[in-house]
């Protein structure tokens, strides 16, 4: 990683776009191979974003499965956060809210490193990039690039070129795959943290960050700051100041292990991401940034990369369910899931810095809004894909509509039910429940050394160590929505303050054992039901299941016991 400090003050050049120039070993490899790169690769970010500029050389060589070679250029924090509130859009404009709130306060009057396709799509001062020769040059100058990366050569590594009529070899890493993994580097996803050996040190020198560290996360608030970066897991890429956590389980490399250390940690998922540390021939065929779950599209559009609006073509539904499930009954209240197509413009959910106002939740993100029977919906989540709401109050009973609206275009309406129940048990990845185990011993995981510690519950055969299962026996506080009115009334729509106990019992079924419980109103459209486990259930991954005023939840959420 090279690293050069800027002095000159004039501008960089608006560049056209993300383009690769490549060695003839390329085409010599597979014939038109650079053709197909600018027109698959190169236009999903020109598609994707409108100011990603990038020259990036590439070529065939001695590496590990790729690397890439770039300047990161010295620029003031104040000068990079300006440049990238002028025309901010997506979540952008809330992860620069949590720049001023958070990471200006550690390097508010410092500087910043930025990756000179970054700086120069930004329209920072002249950016440095590097020649083909690895030479240090004038971003807007011949034969100068924001990067070189360089793919493996390796035959005992081969590759996989997309080829028509033929599927991935099962030894095979996927080539376009990797390239965009390696263009994410060049144009600003690259640390500044060395992790070829231990203790980790700062490769841009002194405690002074790469833009993508200030958006790294221990906890809501708790922004990991340089000078206190370790080997301890559980980083995480967050827009929004630590409360979100875009594609939960996606953890930062943090060890010295020579991997980078903004890539994502993992062993081989069944669902690869553009920037996972670790290649994984078979799983990786046809990835890019726009269908690992778009976490890369939200890091970059957060660094400074602004989104394309999407055409306006009215949003279509596909499908109404209750949050989490597939019932298409949903309750005044609850949580919401609804599926479609051009649904919004951009991926984020609600700021509740600025977006909540003395309470009252947005009914409008975006330029996304949502009617139910007719009535505002209180808007959380939106994406292309799916956006999910709280649904309004309403003492409608039966069948109702709901309809998308995107920046004054409507959807046709799609139907549900609306019922004056609608349970369905929270998950952690569609199967798990979600929970919490109490300890108040205090030697809980979480909140350690108080009577509020707890363990978070879940297969250790998934989740690792960082989730266990109940015991039986134990308490367990389950999270829920659609388990009915409380009294006194909860009002939807609006932040709430305290607990409120819901009206109708529910009956809990695990592991073929049943109890009679009552659910606690805690939060915004979400219930808390605290359950004991049974002494004579079975050990394992037992079904549960819960009924409540004659409805009950669906099937297929388990709960691990010990």
């Amino acid at each position: 990683m090279l690293v050069v400090m800027v002095f000159t003050a004039a501008l960089a050049s608006a560049g056209t776009g993300v383009v690769y120039t490549c060695d003839p070993n390329i085409n010599a490899t597979v014939p038109g191979l650079c053709t197909t790169l600018n027109s698959t690769t190169a236009a999903l970010y020109n598609n994707t974003f409108s100011n990603a500029n990038a020259n990036i050389y590439i070529e065939f060589g001695i590496t590990d499965l790729g690397s890439s070679l770039q300047v990161l250029n010295f620029v003031n924090y104040s000068d990079y956060v300006k440049a990238a509130t002028a025309s901010a859009n997506g979540v952008q404009t809330t992860a620069l809210a949590a720049l001023n709130s958070y990471a200006s306060k550690i390097y508010g009057t410092g500087q910043v490193e930025v990756s000179s396709a970054l700086g120069s799509s930004l329209g920072l001062p002249q950016m440095f990039g590097v020649t083909k020769d690895t030479n240090v040059c004038a971003i807007n100058s011949t034969g100068c690039y924001a990067g070189v990366i360089t793919i493996t050569n390796d035959p005992n590594t081969p590759l996989y070129y997309r080829t028509a009529g033929t599927t991935e070899p099962s030894g095979a890493y996927d080539f376009f795959g990797t390239v965009e993994h390696e263009t994410d580097e060049v144009l600003g996803t690259s640390s500044c943290m060395n992790t070829q050996s231990a203790p980790l040190s700062n490769g841009c020198g002194g405690t002074m960050p790469a833009a993508v560290d200030l958006f790294r996360y221990s906890a809501a608030g708790q922004l990991i700051p340089m000078s206190a970066l370790s080997t301890v897991p559980g980083a995480y890429f967050s827009y929004d100041g630590g409360k979100t956590d875009p594609v939960v389980g996606l953890f930062y490399n943090t060890l010295d292990n020579g991997d980078d250390y903004a890539d994502f940690i993992g062993t081989c998922p069944t669902i690869q991401h553009v920037q996972d540390a670790e290649g994984c021939p078979g799983h990786d065929h046809g990835i890019d940034i726009t269908n690992d779950g778009g976490i890369e599209i939200n890091i970059l559009n957060a660094l400074g990369y602004n989104l394309i609006p999407a055409a306006s073509t009215a949003p279509t539904i596909s499908g109404v369910f209750s949050h989490g499930s597939t019932s298409k009954t949903i309750e005044a209240g609850s949580w919401v899931d609804i599926y479609g197509a051009n649904l919004a413009t951009t991926i984020r959910t609600w700021d509740a810095a600025t977006e909540v106002i003395n309470g009252n939740l947005p009914t409008n993100l975006s330029g996304t809004s949502v009617t139910i029977d007719g009535k505002p919906a209180y808007v959380y989540y939106i994406s292309p894909g799916q956006v999910n709401v709280q649904a309004p109050n309403d003492t409608a009973l039966g069948q109702v509509n709901i309809v998308v609206t995107i920046n004054g275009v409507a959807s046709a309406a799609a139907t549900a039910i609306l019922g004056t129940v609608a349970p369905t048990f929270f998950t952690l990845d569609g199967t798990y429940a979600d929970g919490v185990i109490p300890v108040p011993d205090g030697t809980g995981s979480n909140l350690t050394g108080t009577p509020y510690s707890y363990d978070l519950m879940g297969p250790t055969s998934e989740f690792g160590s960082l989730v266990r299962a109940v015991k039986k026996g134990e308490l367990v506080e389950l999270y829920t929505t659609g388990f009915g009115p409380a009294s006194p009334p909860v009002s939807a729509g609006q932040v709430i303050t305290t607990n409120t106990q819901t009206i109708y019992p529910a009956t809990v079924i695990i592991g073929g054992v049943s109890q009679t419980v009552n659910a606690y109103v805690v939060g915004i459209g979400l219930y808390q039901m605290n359950v004991t486990i049974p002494n004579n259930v079975a050990s394992g991954n037992l079904p549960l299941q819960a009924t409540v005023d004659g409805v009950t939840t669906p099937t297929g959420v388990l709960i691990p016991v010990q």
